[in-house]
């Protein structure tokens, strides 16, 4: 049974404020499983495949939020305050539940690193990520934050046309390998522009969508996706990385402003809607739930498809509850500590009537756990 959309699938409410789409927290819990299955692929063939697609997806998103977000409260302090309650908690419980687990154990994913205290508290920080190597997209989305911030400036000031440019720019930019590698060990650079289109989308985007007519909203909606498909199988390169950015931009555009599409009814079911809410916590450790699936039942033997298949569910079922004590233990109550440090300091601008701000409390707070 679906849940019907919440009106704040609108997106504005009455005091003009952009409020929570559940539909895109939904969506980046569809990422954060599909990776799972990307690299579960990798393990049992001799593709290239990467898992690269849904993060992408994930920068698209964080771009198109984040914009949302500081349209509502252009605070910078307030924002990169939220940021860092929102992103470093989990990271640094992640790392150092792995750090606890090799000198217990001697467990490590992907390939064994140092794990003395100036290497645990960098990867904590996000500033390194050979620790848990799917946190390189962490330490490009810290370094992406000012762009956010920088991005949402410009266009308010100046227009999208400085976006374009910039968009233009790095994807030239993403060509050149001492630019992609300049973060170091295995961050790439090369997407940083995801961050800047999700931006332009939420700020320029709401228009393009309804002028377009239902059925060219359902065909760009059906080829976003496979296209988005098509490419997270393919070897990664600067060409491929554009037409995910591009895919997934049409995706985030699409959900966002057209909630009517039929195709997009499965963002609200209840179990897309629990791994959106958990999406965060859950990519963090799927490293960990795809070793433990992969040591139990090695299905090496089974053929390819099905040893895919079968090591994906458990993978999944493993990392589930461990992402959802993640949530409820780290994430939620940082990110409350958070609002209650930014409610201290009130915005100049804010609305003065009480009802006014009773509906702001709530945009606020119903929207902060996708940010």
């Amino acid at each position: 049974m679906m849940a019907a959309v919440p009106d704040a699938q609108v997106g504005t409410s009455r005091t003009g404020k952009r409020g929570f789409l559940p539909r895109l927290e939904s969506l980046r819990g569809i990422a954060a499983v599909s990776v799972v299955g990307y690299h579960i692929t990798s393990l049992f063939t001799d593709t290239s495949v990467t898992g690269m697609a849904p993060v992408v997806m994930f920068f698209v998103l964080s771009g198109f939020v984040l914009a949302r977000s500081l349209q509502n409260d252009p605070n910078p302090l307030r924002f990169f305050r939220h940021r860092v309650f929102r992103l470093l908690p989990a990271a640094a419980a992640t790392v150092l539940l792995l750090t606890l687990l090799h000198y217990t154990l001697g467990f490590y994913v992907g390939y064994l690193t140092s794990f003395d205290p100036l290497n645990v508290l960098l990867n904590a920080l996000m500033i390194r990520s050979d620790i848990n190597g799917v946190m390189w997209s962490m330490t490009v989305e810290c370094f992406a934050t000012p762009v956010i911030l920088l991005s949402v400036w410009i266009c308010q000031r100046f227009g999208p046309r400085p976006l374009m440019v910039s968009i233009a720019v790095l994807f030239g930019l993403s060509f050149w390998g001492a630019y992609v590698h300049l973060l170091g060990g295995v961050a790439s650079l090369a997407p940083l522009y995801a961050f800047v289109a999700g931006v332009l989308l939420q700020m320029q985007g709401e228009p393009t969508a309804e002028r377009l007519r239902k059925v060219a909203a359902w065909v760009l909606a059906i080829a976003a996706v496979a296209l988005l498909c098509f490419c997270g199988s393919q070897k990664q390169n600067a060409l491929i990385i554009a037409l995910e950015t591009l895919s997934s931009s049409l995706i985030v555009l699409l959900v966002a402003f057209r909630s009517s599409i039929g195709l997009f009814a499965v963002l609200d079911l209840r179990p897309v809607r629990f791994y959106g809410r958990i999406s965060y916590s859950f990519y963090l450790l799927h490293p960990i739930g795809m070793a433990l699936a992969v040591r139990l039942l090695d299905a090496k033997g089974l053929p390819v498809l099905l040893a895919i298949s079968v090591t994906t569910i458990a993978a999944v079922a493993v990392t589930t509850p461990m992402a959802w004590l993640s949530w409820r233990f780290v994430e939620k109550p940082f990110v409350a500590v958070g609002r209650r440090l930014n409610a201290k300091q009130p915005s100049p601008a804010g609305p003065s009537e009480p009802g006014q701000q009773q509906l702001l409390s709530l945009a606020r707070t119903s929207g902060k756990d996708l940010e």
